[in-house]
């Protein structure tokens, strides 16, 4: 029998698919997030998101959603237990208003920080944004009814390609120059 740290009997229905993660219901108020580059990638995989999350708690702590991050089968497989939020993606329209836009101001200011010391940038631009054509929304960065930012998911744009990865790090290289220039055009009235 395989162990799991989390409880089997938790999991509900299936949520949906967000970025590189597969979402299920984890009992009454939380959800269980299983990520895909985990399943594919195995220990790498598990090492850099606990990591990300790391790096992530250092840089923008009032803005991350809280996070438990559960390993098993020595450390080759994780999965992340996080609060059921109410929340949606952060649109260029929204910086309209200064309570958000004074949040977004510094999530980027940190995002600079973090780039200039540890020479990568953190995913803004998440799944949806990277493959629409002309995005006006980060979905990486979400927006409760309370009108604060939330960041769910913290992923940085690097990766060490091997031979197994180099489609992925191809992906990485094309993210951090779409996300710049989607930035650019978000930011452009700020």
């Amino acid at each position: 029998m395989n162990y799991v740290p989390y409880d089997k009997n938790k999991i509900g229905k299936f949520l949906g698919w967000g970025g590189e993660h597969l979402v299920y219901k984890y009992g009454p108020n939380r959800v269980i997030k299983f990520s895909l580059h985990v399943w594919l990638a195995g220990q790498k995989a598990a090492e850099k998101l606990k990591r990300d999350y790391q790096i992530g708690q250092k840089y923008f702590a009032p803005y991350l959603l809280p996070t438990e991050i559960l390993a098993w089968s020595q450390g080759k497989r994780a999965a992340e237990i996080q609060e059921k939020i109410q929340c949606r993606f952060l649109k260029s329209a929204d910086l309209a208003d200064p309570l958000i836009k004074k949040q977004f101001i510094d999530i980027i200011e940190c995002c600079r920080r973090m780039e200039l010391e540890i020479g990568a940038p953190f995913d803004l631009l998440g799944r949806e944004g990277l493959f629409k054509i002309k995005p006006d929304f980060l979905s990486n960065i979400l927006v409760t009814p309370e009108q604060k930012l939330i960041l769910i998911d913290f992923t940085i744009l690097a990766l060490k390609p091997s031979w197994r990865d180099w489609p992925l790090w191809f992906l990485i290289k094309w993210a951090k120059w779409r996300q710049k220039k989607v930035l650019q055009h978000i930011t452009r009235n700020i």
